[in-house]
C-alpha cells in the first residue's frame, strides 16, 4: 500500500507541475508570480540556514537548535539543515530552488539576492553528497547536451578544484570537525577506507548495489513493488557482512527490515519492477528529453533531476517530479512577452461584426 500511495503521489505532483509549467509560461506575469511563490517558500529556510551557520561556526552556543526543533525531530550538530529533516534534504531543496530562481532572473539579466543566498548556503553545507550531485549533473549534461562540451569540461574541472582545494581550506579555517570532513581529504579518500569507516557512505553505496543484485535474481518482473526489503538481509549477509558493524545497518538488517530501501530510484525501479518497469521508466525519461528539452537549460534541469535520485528512491520525491513536470509543461522554454493588439475603430456595421 505504501508503494501504491507513493506512486500516486508522485504522478499527481508530476501532473500538477506540468499544468503549472504550461500555465505560468502563457501568463504575461507568470515569471513574477513564480518569483513570489519561490520567495515565500525559501526565505524562511534561508534565514534559518544562516542562523545555523552563525551558530555552528561563529557563536557556537546552540541557539539555533530551538528554532530548528520546531520543524525537525532530529537537529544535526554543526550542520546546516535549514528547516528540513536533515542536511541532504536541505541541499536538494536549495538546488531545486536555485535552478528555478536563476532561470527566472537570468531572463531579466539580473542577479537575485535569494539565489546568491542559496548558493552560499549550498557551499557552506560542506556536504559531499551535495557537491556530488552537482558533479554528476554536469557529467550527465555533457552526455546529453552535445554542445559546448569543452566549456562544460572546464566548469567541471573548476568544480573539482573547488571541492578538493577550497573546501578543505574552509573546513580548516572555520575549525569544522565531524564525520563528514574526511571525505574531502584526497590523501585518505579511498573506496575501501570509506566502506570500513563511513557508515553513511556504506549505506548510500551498498544499498543500491543490493537492489541491482535483486534485479539479477529476478530480471523480468523484479521482486515486486515495495518489496526491496524481502531479500535485503540475505544479500547483505552474503556479500556485505562487514557493514553490520555500523549501527544503522545492523538495526535495519535485523530489527526493521521493512524500512530497508535501495536509496537510489534507478536501483529501486530495476529491483522492484524488473526489466518491464525499467523500460517504461526510462522510456518516459527519453520522451521528456526528446520532446520537451528544447534548450540547453532544460537539458541541464533534466540532468539535475537524474542526479538528485542517485540517493533518493521514493516515488513521492517532490523535487524530482516538480522539475520534470515543469520541463514537460514548457516552463523552461522562452516565455512570451505580453501581447498588445492595436485597436482600430470602425463604424458599426454587419461587416464589422462579421470580421470580429
Amino acid at each position: 500500500m505504501k508503494h501504491i500511495v507513493t506512486l500516486i503521489v508522485g504522478i499527481s505532483i508530476y501532473r500538477v507541475s506540468t499544468y503549472v509549467g504550461g500555465t505560468f509560461r502563457e501568463l504575461p506575469d507568470g515569471s513574477n508570480l513564480m518569483i513570489k511563490a519561490l520567495s515565500i517558500a525559501f526565505v524562511p529556510g534561508v534565514i534559518a540556514g544562516f542562523l545555523q551557520f552563525i551558530d555552528a561556526f561563529v557563536v557556537r552556543n546552540g541557539f539555533s537548535k530551538a528554532l530548528t526543533s520546531y520543524f525537525s525531530e532530529m537537529v544535526y550538530h554543526n550542520r546546516i539543515q535549514m528547516l528540513s529533516g536533515e542536511p541532504s534534504w536541505a541541499t536538494i531543496h536549495m538546488l531545486t530552488g536555485g535552478i528555478l530562481i536563476y532561470y527566472l532572473y537570468s531572463k531579466r539579466k539580473k542577479w537575485s539576492v535569494l539565489f546568491v543566498a542559496l548558493l552560499l548556503l549550498f557551499i557552506l553545507t560542506f556536504s559531499a553528497y551535495a557537491y556530488g550531485v552537482i558533479l554528476i549533473a554536469l557529467f550527465l549534461f555533457i552526455l546529453i547536451s552535445g554542445k559546448h562540451r569543452f566549456k562544460l569540461l572546464l566548469i567541471t574541472g573548476v568544480a573539482l578544484c573547488f571541492i578538493f582545494g577550497l573546501v578543505p581550506f574552509l573546513i580548516k579555517t572555520f575549525g569544522i570537525s565531524g564525520y563528514y570532513t574526511h571525505r574531502f581529504n584526497l590523501d585518505t579518500l579511498r573506496l575501501d577506507d570509506l566502506m570500513q569507516k563511513d557508515g553513511s557512505f556504506f549505506v548510500r553505496f551498498v544499498f543500491p548495489i543490493i537492489g541491482f543484485i535483486e534485479f539479477w535474481r529476478h530480471p523480468l518482473t523484479g521482486v515486486g513493488g515495495g518489496f526491496y526489503y524481502k531479500e535485503f538481509t540475505d544479500i547483505l549477509l552474503t556479500h556485505f557482512g562487514g557493514g553490520l558493524k555500523f549501527k544503522e545497518v545492523l538495526d535495519i538488517a535485523f530489527n526493521h527490515q521493512e524500512s530497508a530501501t535501495s536509496r537510489n530510484l534507478f536501483s529501486k525501479v530495476f529491483s522492484e519492477e524488473g526489466l518491464i518497469g525499467a523500460v517504461l521508466f526510462f522510456g518516459f525519461l527519453f520522451t521528456v528529453l526528446k520532446k520537451s528539452c528544447t534548450n540547453s537549460y532544460s537539458k541541464f534541469v533534466l540532468a539535475a533531476c537524474l542526479s538528485l535520485v542517485m540517493n533518493f528512491d521514493s516515488y513521492a520525491f517532490i523535487d524530482f517530479w516538480l522539475l520534470i513536470g515543469l520541463i514537460r509543461g514548457g516552463f523552461f522554454e522562452t516565455q512570451p512577452e505580453p501581447r498588445f493588439w492595436p485597436i482600430r475603430s470602425e463604424r458599426f456595421s454587419l461587416a464589422a461584426v462579421s470580421k470580429a
